[in-house]
């Protein structure tokens, strides 16, 4: 990614195996393609503080500094509950983001970049148990086939009630072989996002006079509306004005969607230590000091951001208590310091359109 230019990120579908951590990818949903594939977050760190849910891998931008050694490989993963109750306006409270980085030289990848072969064998268990539900690092397994793992009792209470209680002695006795750590189940997919390629290049200097901003504009306020308003059966058309009513009266949203509007599909904007394009002027918005770095006392910059639209692509629906934001804005020890623990946690901001 070019540290200069403003890159977008796009989504395309590819096949999980082509999403494997040793081909370093930056993705959408499934399972989070672990860095450090030894040294995972407890799961006490990706828990809900809310609800004490597991939290649901998002997103992962792959971010090298590749003029560093200690960070050639450099990633960053966001989680997020898919609890709508834990969603509250401009709170971040139900969202986590962990930076993760390895020397090119390291205990688990070739120090040559991979071909890509679908049959080659990388055996994920080699150096942690992963969740079958969701992939998070799995402490504890099934007491009676003792081969499925799970990070929390709640994900094995809900894979025993949804097909592993039928499943489990045919497991126990070899008829029936346990799903890789890419392999999302039938269960799995109750709690798993969408899985995607997230591919990013650099915004380009479209003249905005040749896209219709207006009919963009206009997209982007109805989805933000249905989302507010639930399902858009139930929802008159006075109703869903009512709800869009003060977004046009918003200068800094009117700029976004104008900015937006070049790139209507952009899911992502990675901009390390510019600005970010916020939604809304809305300054209670928590545009608040940004903390140092809890590990080394250095300064924070921006990185990156998620965009709304990602939310078409995620199925999580437009009912009333589900998921929701605006932007949710990224910031990063501005040194990529090193050192334990594997995955440190960075500052989010989550800002929303004003009620």
């Amino acid at each position: 990614m070019s540290a200069k230019a403003i890159d977008i990120g796009f989504l395309e579908e590819k096949s999980a195996w082509q999403l494997h951590p040793r081909f370093f990818p930056s993705k959408v949903g499934g399972k989070p393609a672990w860095l450090d594939l030894n040294n995972l977050p407890n799961p006490s760190e990706l828990t809900c503080s809310k609800c004490e849910n597991p939290l649901i891998f998002l997103c992962q931008v792959y971010a090298p500094y590749e003029d560093r050694e200690d960070c050639f490989h450099r990633t960053l993963f966001i989680f997020i509950c898919r609890n709508g109750s834990c969603c509250q306006p401009n709170s971040a409270n139900n969202i986590k983001v962990f930076r993760s980085q390895l020397a090119r030289r390291n205990d688990y990848y070739s120090y040559e970049p991979y071909k890509e072969i679908e049959s080659e064998v990388f055996p994920m268990e080699k150096w942690s148990k992963h969740c079958i539900l969701c992939g998070n690092k799995a402490p504890s397994h099934c007491s009676k086939c003792k081969k499925v793992y799970y990070c929390s009792r709640k994900h094995q209470i809900l894979d025993w009630q949804k097909g592993h209680k039928e499943k489990c002695e045919d497991i126990q006795q070899g008829k029936e072989n346990v799903a890789s750590h890419f392999t999302v189940t039938e269960t799995g997919k109750s709690v798993l996002f969408k899985e995607w390629e997230l591919i990013v290049d650099e915004e380009d200097d479209e003249d905005p006079a040749e896209v219709n901003v207006d009919n963009e504009m206009d997209k982007l306020k109805k989805m933000i509306a249905e989302k507010k308003a639930g399902t858009l059966s139930n929802v008159s058309e006075a109703e869903l004005e009512q709800y869009a009513k003060p977004i046009p009266e918003d200068k800094v949203f009117n700029k976004f969607s104008k900015r937006v509007a070049r790139h209507p599909d952009q899911v992502l904007r990675y901009d390390k230590g510019g600005v970010p394009l916020w939604i809304t002027s809305d300054k209670s918005n928590s545009i608040v000091h940004i903390p140092n770095c809890q590990y080394c006392g250095g300064e924070r910059q921006f990185e990156f951001q998620i965009m709304p639209q990602l939310l078409n692509y995620i199925n999580v629906g437009i009912e009333f208590n589900s998921i929701d934001w605006g932007v949710i804005v990224v910031y990063t020890c501005k040194t990529s310091c090193n050192g334990e623990p594997a995955y440190k946690e960075e500052y989010v901001i989550k800002q929303d359109l004003s009620n």
